[in-house]
């Protein structure tokens, strides 16, 4: 089961769930930025302008601070190890935020005289929680600690002003409440499931490339005829670059047109079936010499002509099976000479 606070996926995922917590955060301090207007023109006859500019000071100081970290974050080596503390960092900012958005039902709060008043700074924490839940959906303490804030002072706001009145606000409040929580647990487990497996769909293609590039034999993906990626191994086995061999077709390598003809017939029989194709040609390398190969192919996924290739230089292996031939026929050749 999920904490409450925090699930931590481990090492690059964990990381990665903080990074997009921070790629939001400009977006979430241009919608502040936004309110924080609209709430200074609201109430710039409702209530005492000492107390509406000392409210719009700390919340643009609070908002230039969060620009900060996010900056020094950008700028910062993100490890597993301490990627936590710019996680709370970032709740810490998240909070004084929703310090200050909780304010509205405080010392800010229109006199009754200012009904429309009082229903924008009703609408505007509704409006502030739901945006909260979507932008801080990646972090479970950085969402309790904003919401918790921000819509606590508007409950307690009712209870004690209206009474026994205020049971149907009340009801709304919590129904709210349930709301957002709702959203940002359901937007949490769909993030957290995303990262998990594209992480490791990152790690595992991080291992195929390493074997890729490093592997002994020659690695070719061919489709259609034409190689679309392949390693610095069969370059080396070819001569040519690896630029020059992705924009080739296979056929064009061989040393005869016969032999590219054999290949492509085996391949395409092997593939049907629904084997493995294996065979041994000769090819040649850039500089007119030859040399014996030995192929090993598999389908992929794409359709009948798309195949991955393993390419070894097995030259050396031919010749001593030759010599091997031909010492097993000279005891037969001297007997059949007697």
């Amino acid at each position: 089961m999920d904490s409450l606070f925090s699930q931590n996926l481990g090492g690059d995922a964990e990381v990665r769930r903080v990074e997009m917590l921070f790629e939001r955060l400009p977006s979430s301090i241009v919608v502040a930025l936004i309110g924080i207007f609209l709430c200074f023109l609201v109430l710039f006859d409702s209530i005492p302008l000492e107390i509406l500019k000392g409210w719009a000071a700390f919340m643009l100081s609070v908002s230039a601070v969060r620009v900060w970290i996010w900056y020094v974050f950008g700028k910062a080596d993100r490890q597993s190890k301490s990627i936590h503390r710019w996680e709370w960092l970032f709740a810490a900012g998240a909070f004084l935020t929703s310090v200050g958005w909780g304010a509205l039902f405080g010392p800010l709060y229109p006199p009754p005289t200012h009904p429309d008043a009082q229903m924008f700074v009703a609408l505007m924490v509704v409006i502030t929680a739901f945006t909260g839940s979507v932008f801080l959906a990646l972090s479970n303490v950085t969402f309790w600690l904003f919401i918790i804030p921000t819509l606590a002072p508007a409950i307690a706001h009712y209870a004690f002003t209206l009474g026994h009145e205020a049971q149907w606000p009340i009801t709304a409040a919590a129904c709210c409440i349930a709301v957002f929580i709702i959203v940002q647990r359901t937007l949490y487990k769909s993030a957290t499931s995303h990262l998990k497996r594209s992480t490791e769909a990152e790690s595992v293609l991080a291992e195929q490339q390493a074997i890729f590039e490093s592997s002994p034999m020659g690695i070719a993906v061919i489709d259609n005829k034409r190689v679309i990626k392949c390693n610095a191994r069969l370059g080396e086995l070819l001569g040519r670059r690896i630029q020059e061999l992705t924009a080739s077709r296979i056929d064009d390598h061989f040393a005869s047109a016969a032999e590219a003809v054999q290949f492509l017939s085996d391949s395409s029989s092997a593939f049907d079936k629904g084997h493995l194709a294996q065979g041994m040609y000769r090819l040649r390398r850039a500089d007119g010499s030859q040399f014996w190969a030995e192929l090993s192919g598999r389908k992929m996924a794409g359709g009948a002509t798309h195949g991955v290739w393993m390419i070894a230089d097995v030259t050396l292996r031919v010749a001593n099976e030759r010599r091997s031939q031909v010492r097993d026929q000279q005891p037969q050749a001297d007997t059949l000479r007697r």
